[in-house]
């Protein structure tokens, strides 16, 4: 029972700090949350030191629990390496992907399509869903677990980026038509075409972050959204 408290805790501080709900470099009270959450100080430290390996979360001697900073630097760094990565884990899919692994990318394109065009766009409350599942599905043929691990990580670093700062850049792009044409050369087998296609989705969308400004990287989001949350509205996104 502890356990899995435990891991609602840790799955509930995950989706705040991707959301921005706790700003970069703040200190994480561990009582706090612990009465916010209902449980006990021991099961928000080790949710907390979880959280460490995912370097969400930062644990420095005598300060405690720091949310891990953000800064322009970082994240060109991490696109560098997750577009190596993710480009890797792309190539091997397509070498050797089956004709289930096929279907499953299709039918996830056609959801993140629908949703993408719809009203709400990128708004949509399906919208991190289903894109991070498009995402899953283009490399989850790649055989590599170790690979993919590396992968997963830096694609949830990658994606606090996102939450943070995409709603104040302001360039217009046509994600679906991007989306649609790493699918095209996947599902084509075109792996050269495939990911460039892939590389040059990811570095655009850096870009869009990094010409968001210093503003976009000074993101705080009220700690009352945060505070308000328990463990059940916590864990929704």
């Amino acid at each position: 029972m502890a356990g899995s408290r435990t891991a609602e805790v840790y799955e509930a501080l995950k989706e705040e700090l991707l959301n921005g709900d706790h700003a970069p470099g703040s200190k994480l009270a561990i009582e706090a949350l612990a009465l916010r959450f209902g449980v006990s100080p021991g099961a928000v430290r080790e949710s907390l030191s979880r959280l460490t390996s995912d370097r969400l979360v930062e644990a420095l001697p005598q300060r405690g629990f720091l949310v891990a900073p953000i800064s322009q630097d970082d994240l060109t760094d991490l696109t560098e390496v997750r577009i190596d990565i993710e480009t890797r884990c792309l190539r091997r899919s397509i070498e050797r992907g089956t004709l289930e692994w096929e279907a499953r990318l299709l039918s996830t394109w056609h959801q993140v399509s629908h949703v993408g065009d719809s009203p709400q766009g990128r708004a949509h409350p399906d919208w991190p869903r289903l894109h991070a599942q498009l995402h899953d599905d283009l490399v989850a043929a790649c055989g590599s677990p170790w690979w993919l691990r590396l992968r997963e990580v830096l694609y949830m670093q990658a994606e606090r980026y996102r939450r943070l700062i995409l709603p104040r850049a302001q360039a217009a792009r046509d994600i679906n038509a991007e989306h649609r044409a790493i699918v095209e050369r996947t599902l084509a087998r075109d792996a050269d075409a495939a990911v460039a296609a892939l590389a040059d989705h990811m570095q655009r969308t850096a870009q869009d972050l990094l010409e968001a400004g210093p503003r976009g990287f000074e993101r705080r989001m009220p700690r009352g959204a945060a505070m308000g949350k328990g463990i059940t509205d916590g864990a929704k996104g």
